[in-house]
């Protein structure tokens, strides 16, 4: 089975990140939804409104990077 977008790209910014078991809380949560990497995005930009700014911070990492493992995706 292949990895989704988002686990990928949870684990190319794992040493990016300093909140790391909080990140990896919020990606078996959505990979549990079974949603499209957009609607987890989404997901993630909503709970980096109310982090404090470390959490914020890594949040923002990884959906830089989910929205860059997308896009290699498209241009194949």
């Amino acid at each position: 089975m292949m990895a989704s977008i988002l686990r990928t790209a949870f684990e190319n910014v794992i040493v990016h990140i300093s909140n790391v078991d909080d990140v990896r809380k919020l990606v078996d949560s959505l990979e549990k939804q079974n949603e499209p990497v957009d609607h987890s995005i989404r997901v993630l930009e909503k709970k980096a409104e109310d982090a404090e700014v470390t959490l914020r911070t890594d949040i923002r990492i990884l959906i830089n990077e989910c929205r860059h493992l997308q896009s290699k995706m498209t241009c194949r």
